[in-house]
């Protein structure tokens, strides 16, 4: 499934990026998704886990819709379908959060976490009634809901809590109030993505017939996270290892004190150390591909082959390296073009990367693939 923004990633990143909503109309294209794929999806998600969940206007207990058994001597869980099948029939959701290694659904977040430069979770929503199983709230992640089938209705409502963080969920803030006014009111028919930044109060509404879409939350770093790295640091400043008394006696240590956090926090050496252990602690899933990397006989990949960058995001460090899947890479001028070419790309073919540095001789460029996918920096996509 191929995604097509109608808005730049600059223009994106300028206009909307947590500013407002936006809808990209009939943005999912090609491929297809129907209830064998969902169903296949949910068998293979073990329901037993937290991030499982069956909301019915309240999360309902596992206790009441997965068992546990004995199979061949080893304990395993399984949906008590019965159960499943009744709540659904009289109005629940049935969500399944950090999906992983399911490559319909991959395919399509991969794209998302490439065009806003993030780390993403993928969560599944089914029903089949119009009832709302969630109350309107904000989420603390910016959130693309891509709508799969069905249709549903998209009620929004401009922040009155900033930028939240992980721990500033709706119900965690007593002052939070609901605005009355409505800043968008829209409903997503099958290949519509909406973005909802976080902060911005959103109630999800089923239309009464079947519906799946995806919740696609992404992660950047956020200032918070840096603030909280620094810490590791304040040992090194000596007012910091004073003891207090009064702020009489203590103010010049807190003005110190002050004054080196301040200049910790502006230092880019600091921030780049930060962004590189943030960077490296990035994992991106990439297609296991045995019969081209595997081979000790092969040495190249084909010229119709596709491949895709393994980061969500991409930074040049000022010593001249990038951090890509727990991979460090010293990397010249033509070597970061090269990388930051397919990374813009999405996805993009060896012969088509040939073709843009064919001023460096495609046998150079191909070796240097071919290096770049036996050490999952890129992944071979088919």
């Amino acid at each position: 499934m191929q995604i097509v923004f109608d808005v730049t990633k600059n223009d994106f990143f300028d206009e909307y990026l947590y500013k407002k909503p936006h809808v990209f109309k009939g943005a999912v294209q090609g491929g297809h998704i129907d209830w064998k794929d969902i169903n296949e999806i949910y068998e293979r998600a073990d329901a037993s886990d937290r991030s499982f969940k069956l909301m019915n206007g309240y999360e309902v207990p596992k206790s009441e819709y997965v068992e546990s058994h004995i199979n061949v001597g080893r304990v395993e869980h399984r949906y008590i379908k019965p159960v499943v099948y009744r709540y659904m029939r009289e109005g629940a959701t049935l969500v399944y959060n950090r999906i992983k290694n399911e490559p319909l659904l991959t395919a399509i977040s991969k794209q998302i976490a490439n065009y806003a430069d993030a780390q993403v979770i993928v969560s599944g929503y089914a029903a089949f009634s119009g009832k709302s199983s969630y109350r309107s709230h904000w989420d603390t992640r910016d959130v693309f809901a891509v709508q799969l089938l069905g249709r549903k209705r998209w009620i929004i409502k401009r922040p009155n809590f900033e930028s939240p963080l992980y721990m500033q969920q709706t119900k965690d803030i007593s002052e939070a109030v609901e605005p009355e006014e409505v800043y968008l009111d829209v409903i997503l028919e099958p290949g519509d993505i909406i973005y909802v930044p976080r902060g911005w109060w959103h109630n999800p509404l089923p239309l009464g017939g079947e519906t799946f879409h995806l919740a696609i939350g992404t992660f950047a770093p956020t200032g918070f996270d840096y603030l909280r790295w620094l810490l590791n640091l304040m040992p090194n400043i000596p007012d910091v290892r004073k003891n207090f008394h009064d702020f009489g006696r203590d103010e010049q240590s807190l003005e110190n004190i002050a004054a080196s956090l301040g200049a910790a926090v502006n230092d880019r050496s600091n921030y780049e150390k930060f962004m590189q252990a943030y960077i490296g602690q990035h994992r991106v899933d990439s297609k296991i591909a045995l019969h081209i990397l595997g081979d000790g006989s092969s040495h190249q990949l084909d010229l119709k082959h596709t491949v895709r960058l393994n980061a969500n995001l991409l930074y040049r460090f000022s010593d001249g390296f990038v951090v890509i899947n727990g991979n460090k890479i010293n990397i010249d001028d033509v070597g970061f073009e090269l990388i930051e070419f397919i990374h813009h790309q999405g996805g993009v073919s060896v012969s088509g990367i040939q073709e843009k540095f064919s001023d460096y001789g495609a046998d150079i460029v191909g070796k240097v693939l071919f290096q770049l996918a036996l050490n999952d920096v890129i992944e071979v996509v088919g």
